[in-house]
């Protein structure tokens, strides 16, 4: 099941990308509404799946998990461009040629880390599995239009774009590769400090780098998106086991 989901999240990257290739841009409300009900799935996740679980293993390191996430990513984005899908749905024009690279470094980094997560949720469960699978997909669409986007602008070939884009897909399916086989012998209080770094990437893709750009966007529709994120992973544990 991992692999498969690491799959079908290469495929939603080369999708996104694709698009992108095709048209050139993609309609940014599609994209902010794509990004709305990822970000309602990714929160929701964290606090009905990966938590509760964590909780019962160890606390402490579930939390310390949080933290060390949380303090990783935001000195990320202070340094690089992590941070990358907001300057494409801002149209930002500074340093538009080492954008592109520096966009490729941090997702490609970004997705190693949800295949991890991808991983770590089936660890949990088959119903989180599917859960932290269905946000990661979601957003490697958004991931993979962002990332040629940002190389077109910045001046490289169709090809290179391309090219960097299946180098980004493949990312996802190695993360989970690399952490799947190391699950199966380790420690439940290394298990929760795992959970508590992806609910900590979880919690600050879709807070810090997802929700801000939806307020900005002003989009009408992206509101009643976000909460069906909840309610698909509160249907998904229903009726998921």
């Amino acid at each position: 099941m991992i692999i498969l989901f690491s799959i079908i999240a290469v495929i939603f990257t080369l999708i996104g990308g694709g698009i992108a290739l095709k048209l050139g841009s993609l309609n940014k409300k599609f994209l902010i509404r794509t990004l709305s009900y990822a970000s309602g799935i990714l929160i929701s996740v964290v606090f009905l799946d990966l938590l509760p679980a964590g909780w019962e293993l160890n606390r402490t390191n579930l939390t310390w998990g949080i933290l060390g996430a949380l303090l990783a990513l935001f000195l990320a984005e202070s340094f690089t461009v992590l941070s990358s899908r907001s300057e494409f749905l801002e149209e930002c024009e500074v340093h538009a040629h080492n954008l592109g690279i520096f966009a490729f470094i941090a997702l490609a980094l970004h997705s190693l880390l949800d295949g991890v997560n991808i991983a770590v949720g089936f660890k949990t469960g088959t119903a989180a599995g599917f859960n932290v699978s269905l946000g990661v997909i979601l957003h490697k669409f958004a991931d993979g239009v962002t990332l040629v986007a940002l190389l077109l602008h910045g001046g490289r070939t169709k090809k290179q774009a391309f090219c960097l884009s299946l180098a980004l897909a493949a990312a996802t399916p190695l993360g989970a590769a690399m952490m799947g086989p190391f699950l199966r012998c380790i420690s439940p209080d290394v298990i929760a400090l795992f959970l508590g770094i992806s609910s900590g990437s979880f919690l600050y893709i879709a807070m810090a780098d997802i929700l801000p750009q939806l307020h900005k966007a002003n989009d009408r529709v992206a509101p009643f998106l976000f909460p069906l994120g909840y309610l698909t992973v509160v249907v998904m544990n229903r009726f998921g086991g």
